[in-house]
Protein backbone atom coordinates (compact mmCIF):
# COMPACT_ATOMS: atom_id res chain seq x y z
CA UNK A 1 0.00 0.00 0.00
CA UNK A 2 1.29 3.42 -1.16
CA UNK A 3 1.92 6.16 1.72
CA UNK A 4 -0.88 8.42 -0.22
CA UNK A 5 -3.14 5.72 0.17
CA UNK A 6 -2.34 5.57 4.08
CA UNK A 7 -2.46 8.23 4.62
CA UNK A 8 -5.95 8.78 1.96
CA UNK A 9 -7.47 5.57 4.20
CA UNK A 10 -6.79 7.72 7.58
CA UNK A 11 -7.92 10.99 6.17
CA UNK A 12 -11.43 9.38 5.57
CA UNK A 13 -11.61 7.11 8.67
CA UNK A 14 -11.52 10.50 10.58
CA UNK A 15 -14.07 11.97 8.13
CA UNK A 16 -16.52 9.29 8.45
CA UNK A 17 -16.49 9.65 12.25
CA UNK A 18 -17.35 12.49 12.51
CA UNK A 19 -20.74 11.51 10.21
CA UNK A 20 -22.15 10.55 13.28
CA UNK A 21 -21.31 10.99 17.37
CA UNK A 22 -23.05 6.99 17.88
CA UNK A 23 -19.91 6.06 15.81
CA UNK A 24 -17.38 4.30 17.78
CA UNK A 25 -14.38 2.79 15.53
CA UNK A 26 -13.51 2.51 11.77
CA UNK A 27 -11.00 0.23 10.13
CA UNK A 28 -9.51 -0.37 6.89
CA UNK A 29 -8.64 -3.95 5.64
CA UNK A 30 -7.76 -5.66 3.25
CA UNK A 31 -8.93 -9.13 1.44
CA UNK A 32 -6.30 -11.11 3.48
CA UNK A 33 -8.15 -9.42 6.61
CA UNK A 34 -5.17 -7.27 7.86
CA UNK A 35 -5.71 -4.01 9.66
CA UNK A 36 -4.68 -0.98 7.33
CA UNK A 37 -5.80 2.19 9.75
CA UNK A 38 -7.89 2.28 12.81
CA UNK A 39 -9.43 5.21 14.09
CA UNK A 40 -11.29 5.29 16.88
CA UNK A 41 -13.72 8.88 18.45
CA UNK A 42 -11.54 10.31 20.67
CA UNK A 43 -12.19 9.57 24.65
CA UNK A 44 -13.70 5.97 23.66
CA UNK A 45 -12.21 3.18 26.05
CA UNK A 46 -11.69 0.06 23.21
CA UNK A 47 -13.47 -2.73 24.28
CA UNK A 48 -11.22 -4.91 22.51
CA UNK A 49 -7.43 -4.79 22.08
CA UNK A 50 -5.43 -4.35 18.44
CA UNK A 51 -4.87 -8.53 18.13
CA UNK A 52 -8.36 -9.08 19.22
CA UNK A 53 -9.63 -6.56 16.74
CA UNK A 54 -7.29 -8.17 13.92
CA UNK A 55 -8.90 -11.38 14.58
CA UNK A 56 -12.28 -10.34 14.48
CA UNK A 57 -11.34 -8.52 11.24
CA UNK A 58 -10.02 -11.68 9.83
CA UNK A 59 -12.95 -13.78 10.85
CA UNK A 60 -15.67 -11.30 9.51
CA UNK A 61 -13.94 -11.14 6.35
CA UNK A 62 -13.67 -15.09 6.11
CA UNK A 63 -17.48 -15.01 6.67
CA UNK A 64 -18.11 -12.44 4.20
CA UNK A 65 -16.10 -14.33 1.61
CA UNK A 66 -17.91 -18.03 2.37
CA UNK A 67 -21.55 -15.94 1.37
CA UNK A 68 -19.76 -15.17 -2.16
CA UNK A 69 -21.73 -18.03 -3.49
CA UNK A 70 -24.60 -16.41 -2.92
CA UNK A 71 -24.34 -13.22 -4.71
CA UNK A 72 -26.02 -14.79 -7.63
CA UNK A 73 -29.06 -15.37 -6.21
CA UNK A 74 -29.17 -12.98 -3.01
CA UNK A 75 -27.16 -9.78 -4.68
CA UNK A 76 -24.10 -8.33 -3.42
CA UNK A 77 -23.63 -7.65 0.14
CA UNK A 78 -24.19 -3.94 1.12
CA UNK A 79 -23.19 -4.41 4.83
CA UNK A 80 -23.73 -6.98 7.71
CA UNK A 81 -24.19 -6.25 11.04
CA UNK A 82 -23.55 -7.87 14.42
CA UNK A 83 -25.83 -6.50 17.32
CA UNK A 84 -23.99 -7.10 20.53
CA UNK A 85 -24.50 -5.79 24.19
CA UNK A 86 -22.37 -3.30 24.07
CA UNK A 87 -21.94 -2.10 20.37
CA UNK A 88 -23.19 -3.21 16.95
CA UNK A 89 -20.39 -4.32 14.78
CA UNK A 90 -20.70 -3.74 10.75
CA UNK A 91 -18.69 -4.71 7.90
CA UNK A 92 -19.02 -3.58 4.29
CA UNK A 93 -17.26 -4.62 1.48
CA UNK A 94 -15.65 -1.61 -0.78
CA UNK A 95 -14.53 -4.36 -3.48
CA UNK A 96 -12.58 -7.80 -3.79
CA UNK A 97 -9.16 -5.80 -2.63
CA UNK A 98 -10.95 -3.60 0.66
CA UNK A 99 -13.41 -3.41 3.46
CA UNK A 100 -14.26 -0.84 6.15
CA UNK A 101 -15.44 -2.19 9.34
CA UNK A 102 -17.21 -0.32 11.98
CA UNK A 103 -18.56 -0.12 15.37
CA UNK A 104 -21.55 1.93 16.36
CA UNK A 105 -23.24 2.78 19.71
CA UNK A 106 -26.03 0.18 20.63
CA UNK A 107 -28.43 3.03 21.32
CA UNK A 108 -28.17 4.36 17.73
CA UNK A 109 -31.81 3.64 16.43
CA UNK A 110 -30.83 4.46 12.22
CA UNK A 111 -28.12 2.59 11.96
CA UNK A 112 -29.26 1.52 8.39
CA UNK A 113 -30.30 5.19 7.03
CA UNK A 114 -26.92 5.93 8.59
CA UNK A 115 -25.25 3.69 6.50
CA UNK A 116 -27.49 3.99 3.48
CA UNK A 117 -27.42 7.75 3.54
CA UNK A 118 -24.29 8.80 4.61
CA UNK A 119 -21.27 6.25 5.34
CA UNK A 120 -21.76 4.33 1.48
CA UNK A 121 -22.03 7.59 0.05
CA UNK A 122 -18.79 8.99 1.52
CA UNK A 123 -17.22 5.73 0.73
CA UNK A 124 -18.14 5.68 -2.96
CA UNK A 125 -16.97 9.32 -3.25
CA UNK A 126 -13.26 8.00 -2.36
CA UNK A 127 -13.82 4.77 -4.41
CA UNK A 128 -10.50 5.76 -6.17
CA UNK A 129 -8.11 5.15 -3.42
CA UNK A 130 -10.06 1.35 -3.40
CA UNK A 131 -8.86 0.96 -6.55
Amino acid sequence: MSKSNKDHFESLSKEILKINSSLRWIAIADSNGTLLNIARRDGLEPLMTRQENQEYTLNAITRHKSRLKFEDKLGRLVYSLGKYEKLVRIVTPINNKYYVLLTVDVEEPHIDSLMREQIIPKIKDNIQYFE
